[in-house]
């Protein structure tokens, strides 16, 4: 009897622990980080990113700042290999821009290009870019887990998230195809907390209660900007509804108010 070589052992040393509390987020993660094809880019990703020991997960973040922050003072140049992706023409072809980061014009450094590199994965692996976090956790822990890893999100952004010229900051929900409604309900309360406790964010103050024939107030409000009494104002509208000029006087006082917000 012939015994079958075990190609595919050394992958054991590869292996990427996961730990999720969602066994949706367990099988995304899994479902990428048990490719062979991913896990053969880990010994390049870790020689190219300079990563000699793994970070503790529990850390990551806290310890991702401080490397990044230590190769930036260095600035260390990291070029990107593409000869280790297969879909380098289609980025090119849909993402100019990026492509020419990618290859290096003008030569860039850490951190932007670990950032870069992660997206680039997350394109050749048919992934979002939601997964970025957890390939870098992969990379510099040798583990990842789900409380980076957020499918939907609510957070604020402004123009510099696409790249393009600074503008006022807003409040967006990302979802996937994993997005369940309960996902994007729990996002929603946090993005309307967001909008109370941010202070990037304090700018933008609506009413969010609509005040009563908030209509006729703003009609009104103009008739007397044109120079219209209450009274006049009030006969005209009863042709419509009966009204006094009283209720016509404290319609435009409540608009007003509201003009003051």
């Amino acid at each position: 009897m012939t015994i079958k070589k075990n190609d595919k052992a050394y992958l054991l040393d590869l292996k990427i622990d996961i730990h999720a509390n969602r066994d949706i987020h367990y099988q995304e993660l899994a479902l990428l980080f048990d490719k062979p094809k991913f896990l053969d880019l880990l010994p390049y990703l870790r020689k190219n990113y300079q990563v000699v020991n793994f970070v503790p997960l529990e850390d990551f973040r806290e310890e991702l700042e401080n490397y990044l922050q230590e190769h930036f003072l260095k600035n260390t140049e990291v070029k990107i290999d593409l000869s280790k992706y297969t879909k380098v023409a289609e980025v090119k072809e849909s993402f100019p821009e990026f492509y020419d980061f990618l290859n290096g014009n003008p030569s860039n450094y850490l951190p932007e290009m670990l950032d870069a590199e992660c997206n680039l994965i997350c394109f050749e692996f048919n992934r979002p870019p939601y997964f970025v976090d957890a390939i870098k956790q992969a990379v510099l822990c040798g583990a990842v887990n789900d409380k980076y890893f957020k499918p939907t999100k609510a957070i604020p952004i402004d123009s510099f998230f696409f790249g393009l010229w600074p503008v006022l900051e807003q409040v967006a929900i990302f979802v996937s195809p994993t997005s369940t409604y309960e996902d994007v309900e729990e996002e929603f309360r946090k993005a309307k907390e967001l909008m109370k406790t941010d202070k990037k964010l304090s700018y933008y103050r609506p009413r969010i209660d609509i005040a009563p024939n908030i209509r006729n107030y703003r009609a009104w409000y103009w008739k007397r900007i044109k120079g219209n009494t209450y009274r006049k104002i009030a006969d005209e509208w009863s042709k419509r509804d009966i009204i006094t000029y009283l209720e016509v006087l404290k319609g435009v006082q409540a608009y007003e108010k509201l003009l003051k917000l």
